[in-house]
This record gives C-alpha cells, structure tokens and sequence, in this order.
C-alpha cells in the first residue's frame, strides 16, 4: 500500500502519452469506437436471449481443496518489507532523477501498474507480498477491537488520499519525497496494525481493500476454480463503503486518463500549448476527481434505482446496489491496463536499466521508436481499446449473473439491467474516446 503513493507519476513518463496519442489522432479511431460499442451491444442482446441455465452454469466454480496453511506467506511479506527498505534507502540517498532511481521505477512503473492485472488473472499475490502482515506477526498487539460501524470507510479514505496524491502533486515522483511519503504511510499502516490487528489491513488499508477486489476476478481462488468473476456471482454482496472505493478506483482511472487531455484543460481555462505546470492545475485536478467519484456514483445508483422500477422488483435498492457493483471490476482492470499501457513500455525498461546500473551490468538503450510508427501506435491502441470492450462485455455477463440470482425471473433481470446496458455501452463509448484524445500534460 505504501508503495501506492509513489505511483503517483513520473513527469517524463507521462510524456509518452504526448507522443502516442498525438498520432493515434491520426487513426480512424471513430470506427473502432463504434465497433466496441457495438460488441458491447451484442453482449447485451446475447443475454437476452441466453438461457437463464447456461448463464449459472457458465459462471459455477469447482471446489478445490484449500492447500494448508504454512510459514511461506510469512517469508514471503518479510521479504517485500526488506525489498521495500532498500527502495526507501535508494529513495533518500541514491540519485535524484526519477528516470535513475528505482524507487519511483519499481513503484510506479512495474508495482502499481503490473500487480492489479496479476491479482485479476493469477489470484492474490498481494496477500503473499503485503508489506506489513509478516512484520506484525513478529510484534505483539493491543489486541483492540476495531469498531464494526467504522466499515471500510478508513480504506476508503486511504486510497481516496492515494488518489487525490497521485492525480494532484506537482513532484509525485521525486525520490525523496516519494521515500518519506512512503515511510510515513508504511508506519501509519503498521501501527494501525499493531492496535487493531490484521483487522485493519483487511479494512482500514486502501490497497490491501482494492487488490482483494480485482482478486475477485480470477479464475483461481484459495477454494475454488471457475470462470473469470464467479466469486463476483456467488460471493456476498459489497458492504457500502468497499462498493464506494471499488467506484473511487474505477473513477480515478477514467480521470487520470482524462485530466491531461485538450479537451480537460480547455474546460479549465487552460492552454495546452502552453501549459504552466502541474502546480496551475492542482485545485482543478482535485475538484475534477472528486466529481469522478460523485458522478460515477450517481449515474450507476440511478442505473441500478431505474432498472429495479422498471422490473418492478421488492429487492431494497441498498441491498441491489452493493450486489452489483462488483461487476464493474472487470471494467476497473480494463481501464488500468487501457491506461498505464503506454507507460510500462517506456517505463519498465528505465525500471530495468536501473536495476543493471545497480548490479554493475552494461547499460542498454531505451526505446520510444514504438511511439513514432503509425503501424506500432495502431496496434498499442487496439491493445487497449480491446481491454476496454472485452472489460464491458465481461462486466455486462456478470450483472447479468448477479440479477438472475438476484431477482430469480429472467424477465425481470433482463428489464434491470436495461439501465446499467445503457450505462455500460456509453462508459465504453467514453473510454475508447479518452484514448483517442491528445494530451498537453
């Protein structure tokens, strides 16, 4: 979790965005987004017109036996602490340049961006690398209760902090700042850990809360194995303060891909010609995030809230809401892949040089040459556009899932989910269009 903050951004980074989408504007960008549209579309139809048994069973997981429990996860989490402390020594005393420090590379280029699509297609890695839960094996504990009505709400506030971080500071990725930003997160965790238990990583930890959520989407889990998101179908529903991160995460991804575009800065007053910095954009940025968050918000409540109208259903809107909620994950792990593709590539071989400068291996020559041939652009597009519309197409299949088993007619889980096929076919509509726009930040 700690090493989320650092996520937050390298500048020269974010520079790849400028190159490739300044010649995606070149591509006939509207017909894919008309053709994801589309599929997203037929998704909708399909469930229509499926049968209610082959849509249970397309989802029904097998039972697995749990393997027992060992010391393995133990060493494992003492091992992430240790790498980590090395990271925060690299961050305070190695170099200055964000393109050479492996602090801001690790983090940002290959942990943050590379763990939520692992957690999606392998299970959860981050149980086994949390950087606390092995360091508070080995301290005694308070032993407090933390309280039942606080929720996940300290989570929540956690990754939202996180978020306004990393889409608002002007330096995110200087080491030594990112170094004590880090450490001082690490030690809030740990002592909320030490007083409440591994209760507090499990609700009061913003990470620990969001990579559980993408875990959901695996096939493989400690107890069973099925299709993509059937611990989505079969699993409970979403208390209210994980199922307002999980759109927090969804939110802060579809803005931090949007906030650099001409058409974000034009809206705020400013000239992306002439952009005065990270600094000018601050309270705009911030204001610009929270109203993510809200207006996502609102428009899934009301897609829920219609299609329980329309379908004339007795189930409490409260209890509707937080059931399907979680089918937008597979729509929160397409964006971050849609989203940081571009950075990885360049950043993860900056990561990598940094990395053989440390062990005293020859340097090697980063390349951007991928960001300046049409052909390559096209196909680093069509990656992400293609991450978009598979996400919306899986995410329509599992709210589908989750209203027959929650309405029990299929009639009445096809009238709901009438509003949330609205809102899934115009959120991919402005998620391809997002990658289609230039950007001057």
């Amino acid at each position: 979790m700690v090493w989320v903050v650092a996520l937050t951004a390298i500048p020269a980074l974010a520079a790849a965005h400028v190159s490739e989408r300044a010649l995606v504007m070149l591509l006939p960008t509207t017909i894919y987004i008309r053709a994801g549209a589309a599929a997203v579309a037929l998704t909708v139809m399909f469930t229509i017109f499926v049968r209610p048994a082959w849509v249970r069973g397309a989802f029904r997981a097998v039972s697995r036996a749990p393997r027992s429990r060992d010391v393995a996860p133990l060493i494992t989490s003492l091992a992430s602490t240790a790498f980590l402390m090395v990271l925060l020594w690299q961050g305070v005393w190695g170099t200055r340049d964000p393109l050479g420090n492996p602090l801001p590379l690790v983090i940002w280029s290959v942990w943050w961006i590379l763990l939520p699509p692992a957690q999606a297609l392998i299970g959860d890695i981050w149980s086994w690398i949390n950087p606390w839960r092995g360091v508070l094996r080995l301290l005694p504990g308070a032993g407090l209760h933390l309280p039942d009505g606080w929720g996940h709400w300290p989570a929540f506030l956690g990754f939202v902090l996180f978020a306004a971080f990393m889409t608002a500071d002007p330096a995110p990725a200087d080491p030594t700042r990112l170094a004590i930003i880090i450490g001082l997160y690490w030690s809030a965790m740990l002592a909320g850990a030490v007083v409440f238990g591994e209760a507090w990583l499990a609700r009061g930890e913003g990470l620990t809360v969001a990579f559980s959520l993408f875990s959901r989407l695996a096939p493989l889990s400690k107890s069973t194995f099925g299709a993509p998101g059937h611990r989505i179908v079969d699993g409970p529903p979403l208390s209210p303060s994980v199922a307002a991160l999980l759109i927090a995460l969804l939110a802060t991804s579809s803005f931090d891909g949007l906030n650099g575009t001409f058409t974000w800065l034009a809206l705020i007053g400013i000239n992306p010609l002439e952009f005065p910095g990270k600094s000018a954009v601050i309270r705009s940025n911030l204001l610009g995030l929270a109203g993510a968050i809200a207006t996502l918000a609102g428009l899934l409540a009301l897609a829920i809230w219609a299609g329980l109208r329309l379908a004339r259903a007795r189930v409490p809107f409260g209890a509707a809401f937080c059931a399907l909620i979680p089918s937008i994950i597979p729509i929160a792990i397409g964006y971050h892949i849609a989203h940081y593709l571009t950075i990885f590539l360049v950043g993860v071989q900056y990561a990598a040089l940094a990395v053989r400068r440390a062990a005293g291996a020859a340097d090697f020559f980063v390349t951007t040459g991928f960001f300046n041939s049409p052909d390559s652009v096209q196909r680093i597009w069509l990656i992400q556009a293609g991450a978009i519309v598979i996400a919306h197409m899986l995410a329509v299949g599992l709210a589908h899932a989750v209203a027959l088993r929650l309405l029990g007619s299929h009639r009445q889980a096809v009238i709901s989910q009438l509003p949330m096929a609205v809102f899934m076919i115009g959120y991919t509509v402005f998620g391809l269009w997002i990658l289609a726009q230039p950007t001057g930040a």
